[in-house]
């Protein structure tokens, strides 16, 4: 009986994701959804008690490894003065992007672009904020490690830098009109010119 709830629980899921995907948050419908998963509209408010907890439920994945790949910025390898001149932090930076977008670009574009009229709307600003946080918390365990460097970066500095990534994480989710050669050239000269600012600034 529960392998049936959990089958009924994934298909209802699935078909959501495919209908988010396709018309929005706002333009999808549970009755279609049921439809579609081949149960009554009624039945899927057993599993989800509103589209908006259904839509959660859709970008959870994606969410749960979007954090991940923030939280990792201050992981014990990435703690290191090495990250201002060694390429190979460099490399894994623009792979982890790549592979987050690769991963979840439709669930991006559901998140970033089409949450209107769901509990995820602006979640834009949340990771703006969430990647702020995250960099005053790396330049305090920095200054530990290495008492040498400055860590004497104005708040808004951080908050204008996290909003600068955000929008060219947003840039990368948006077009795919640029080959990957070109995608690529285009992150290593980001990194290129952030690790040269971060280095005159905290001048390790």
């Amino acid at each position: 009986m529960q392998t049936l709830k959990d089958d009924i629980r994934q298909r209802i899921v699935a078909v959501a994701r495919e209908e988010f995907i396709a018309h929005d948050a706002r333009s999808t419908s549970i009755r279609t959804v049921a439809r579609r998963a081949g149960i009554a509209a009624g039945n899927v408010y057993n599993y989800f008690r509103s589209k908006d907890e259904l839509f959660c439920e859709v970008l959870h994945p994606l969410i749960d490894a979007l954090n991940r790949y923030l939280l990792s910025h201050n992981e014990e390898q990435h703690l290191s003065i090495e990250v201002f001149s060694v390429r190979k932090f460099q490399d894994e930076y623009i792979m982890a992007m790549r592979t987050l977008v690769k991963n979840f670009r439709p669930e991006l574009r559901l998140l970033l672009f089409h949450a209107e009229s769901t509990s995820l709307a602006g979640y834009k600003e949340r990771i703006i904020e969430h990647q702020t946080r995250i960099g005053k918390e790396y330049l305090r365990l920095m200054k530990a490690r290495y008492p040498h460097i400055n860590i004497d970066i104005s708040p808004f500095f951080l908050h204008i830098a996290s909003s600068m990534w955000v929008n060219i994480f947003c840039e990368l989710v948006e077009h795919e009109d640029y080959d990957e050669s070109e995608v690529n050239r285009a992150l290593e000269q980001y990194v290129a010119y952030s690790m040269a600012g971060w280095r005159e600034l905290m001048k390790p």
